[in-house]
């Protein structure tokens, strides 16, 4: 196993403080509510990070089911270790507590079922490490966007299902990130950058609508195709303030960079641009982002 990067670390250190309320926690909560009313006996989830939505549908799961793990962070998947096991505890705590004859009481009680829940370091590359039909649910929370080919991995996952399984999963959705990207593509139409205008619009769509996304699922062979959207706000009191913040530093910054050279001196100017760009149009208030996300979800036959 590789070791683990700076970036990676730096990740692990902050994610449950300061990225997963922002994003990856919203997303889930939409995973959560499209989950099959039957219980799954196996599931298995691409991108675990620190294991709060692993735990989250283990625990609806019940002592039957089992989920497998993976992310492709050994310190993001030994947090999630530390989660379950923290989980593990208070479940045990909740299940030496006396029992009162009241109903009240017994449900307490019996609210804390074991998790049966593994995690693994392994990337969001297909094959994935699961048997043809193996699970009867398979689900994903934002990673396969980051994924060099989607559709790809939405097929192998569709591959690792029993007939009549499940599929879920999360992307980022064209219009996120939208006031950004706006005003992005504003400092490079006035700075003549026409390669880099060419390559945003490309990165742009790379975010899928609903229509493209339930297409992907489709092509995999899934029937009963139906993608949820959910939009929200996230602001901030300054520029500075959004490009340090853990959710954009430590997230889409690296590929928005990339569209401007990458490195060196073009960058560092069409960011200073962009910078003062949002401070101007949202000077005496906060800058406001929109995030849209959508819940993929389908069945194999």
């Amino acid at each position: 196993m590789k070791p683990p990067t700076t970036r990676q670390q730096k990740i692990a250190a902050v994610f449950n403080s300061e990225i997963w309320p922002l994003f990856p926690g919203r997303a889930a909560e939409l995973l959560l509510r499209s989950l099959p009313a039957t219980p799954a006996r196996v599931a298995f989830e691409v991108g675990c990070a620190s294991g709060k939505l692993s735990l989250d549908v283990a625990a609806r799961l019940g002592p039957q089911g089992h989920v497998i793990a993976i992310d492709g962070s050994p310190p993001l998947v030994e947090l999630a270790e530390a989660e379950k096991s923290k989980e593990k505890a208070k479940r045990s705590d909740a299940r030496k507590a006396p029992v009162s004859s009241t109903p009240a009481a017994k449900t307490t009680s019996d609210a804390a079922p074991e998790l049966n829940v593994s995690f693994h370091v392994g990337d969001a590359i297909p094959p994935f490490p699961v048997e043809d039909g193996e699970c009867d649910l398979v689900f994903s929370n934002l990673t396969l966007s980051e994924a060099p080919d989607p559709v790809s991995a939405l097929g192998d996952l569709a591959r690792c299902l029993n007939r009549g399984g499940t599929l879920l999963a999360t992307f980022p959705m064209r219009g996120c990130w939208g006031e950004f990207l706006d005003l992005y593509r504003d400092v490079l139409t006035e700075q003549h950058k026409g390669y880099a205008l060419a390559t945003l619009r490309s990165y742009q769509h790379t975010l899928p609508d609903p229509a493209g996304a339930a297409r992907w699922l489709e092509s995999a062979g899934l029937i009963n195709v139906s993608v949820e959207t959910m939009r929200w706000e996230l602001l901030f009191k300054s520029a500075r303030e959004f490009f340090f913040s853990p959710v954009v530093e430590m997230g889409p910054l690296a590929t928005w960079k990339q569209i401007a050279g990458g490195r060196g001196d073009e960058m560092q100017d069409v960011f200073f641009f962009v910078k003062e760009a949002i401070d101007a149009y949202f000077s005496g208030g906060p800058f406001p982002l929109t995030m849209v996300v959508g819940c993929l979800k389908g069945e194999k036959p």
